[in-house]
């Protein structure tokens, strides 16, 4: 009996250890640990990019030629519009431009006497009219106080002229016998054949001065009938002295005649188109710098021929260094704006970071493979050895 009380006691301690043993074996649950959240995490679109100036340009010429000069060489510093390179062909064309500025000046000055001669012809015009007027005003007083002699009035101004001329015709045939004599004679006998024969027109006559005065008086008629016309027709042509000067000034009033003014301005029109020509031609036998810059390259030597439109120059302004992306993909470029900023990093310069921000989005696709978009980042600080074409890796921080 005491026997089976031990064996029951082992068999239940056992059971109870293997109980135990057993519950070992379960795995236990843990509480789980909740991680702590990151306060400052910035998403990034990442994109590598290449090292470009802010403005560069190939330089060619718009006429082909021989380089007569070249100027500037590589890595020299060059202002706008400063002269680069020059072709031979100079010195024509300098006498043709100052041709052409002489006939540019003598074809103003020709524009320019055409309303100064209307201005002084409008002075001459109303001092002509002034004249005119002081003339018509004394006819018209001479024929208000002329006295038209007695043996006139019964006949025209033209009427009378013709009998008075008649008269002095005769006074004057009755003169000739006198003409060249000085004898006075105190009567002519008209039976005196011999004395008639040579002075017919003497009959009757006491004294020469008889006839002398009637030639005096035939004169003296005559010359008035011929002042009384003169008088109305001095009238008639103060008058129309007057119209023409009048019209004349009205017509110079209103400028220069229109027609010398259109060929005067052709001419001055075709000398600028001429100078304007000429000065283009010279122009173009230099290639100058379109902006301040660094020359990176020159393509072409002295002496050599150039040919139209072929590069000659490279510029670039190298004081303004910026950022553009090669392979900015499709679904990166639709998450960045303008104005984003951009941690920029470079291969050539592993100890510097340069921070930018993005100032253009390009609205088309890149040429070549795959579809990537070029984004422009402004550096707010270019590294001293940064150089165009270094490659550069760019973060750009997005929302």
């Amino acid at each position: 009996m005491k026997n089976k009380k031990y064996a029951l006691t082992l068999w239940i301690t056992i059971a109870a250890l293997l109980i135990a043993s057993c519950g070992n074996l379960v795995p236990q649950e843990e509480p789980t640990e909740v991680p702590e959240p990151i306060e400052d995490f910035v998403p990034l679109v990442s994109a590598t990019g290449v090292v470009v100036p802010d403005q560069y340009s190939t330089l060619s010429f718009t006429t082909p030629g021989v380089v007569e000069e070249v100027l500037v060489e590589e890595g020299d510093l060059v202002a706008s519009d400063q002269i680069l390179l020059q072709l031979k062909g100079k010195e024509d064309l300098q006498a043709s431009i100052t041709a052409a500025e002489y006939e540019l000046t003598l074809a103003q000055q020709a524009l320019d006497e055409l309303y100064e001669n209307n201005a002084i012809e409008r002075i001459n015009a109303l001092n002509d009219a002034a004249d005119a007027y002081e003339a018509l005003r004394q006819a018209e007083y001479n024929a208000y106080y002329f006295d038209v002699p007695s043996n006139q009035e019964d006949f025209d101004m033209f009427e009378g002229a013709v009998a008075m001329r008649e008269n002095l015709a005769q006074a004057r045939e009755e003169y000739t016998p006198y003409k060249g004599t000085s004898s006075e004679f105190t009567y002519i006998d008209c039976d005196d054949v011999e004395v008639m024969k040579q002075f017919p027109a003497l009959c009757g006559s006491t004294d020469r001065y008889d006839i002398e005065d009637q030639l005096e008086d035939a004169e003296a008629d005559f010359k008035t009938a011929v002042d009384r016309i003169a008088n109305e027709t001095n009238i008639a042509l103060a008058e129309e002295r007057l119209r023409k000067a009048l019209d004349k000034y009205e017509t110079l009033a209103q400028g220069a005649d229109p027609e010398d003014v259109a060929a005067a301005e052709s001419r001055l029109a075709n000398a600028e188109a001429s100078l304007t020509a000429a000065q283009a031609m010279y122009e173009d036998l230099q290639l100058s710098a379109p902006f301040d810059g660094t020359i990176s390259e020159v393509y072409v030597n002295k002496s050599e021929w150039i040919s139209a439109g072929q590069p000659a120059i490279l510029i670039a302004d190298l004081e303004h260094l910026q950022i553009e992306t090669t392979d900015l993909s499709e679904i990166d470029v639709s998450r960045i704006e303008v104005d984003d900023t951009a941690i920029i990093t470079f291969d050539a310069l592993p100890e510097i970071n340069s921070t930018g921000t993005v100032t253009h989005i390009s609205p088309k696709a890149a040429s070549g493979s795959g579809v990537n978009y070029t984004v422009v980042i402004e550096l707010q600080e270019i590294p001293e050895k940064l150089r165009w074409g270094m490659t550069a890796f760019v973060d750009i921080e997005v929302e």
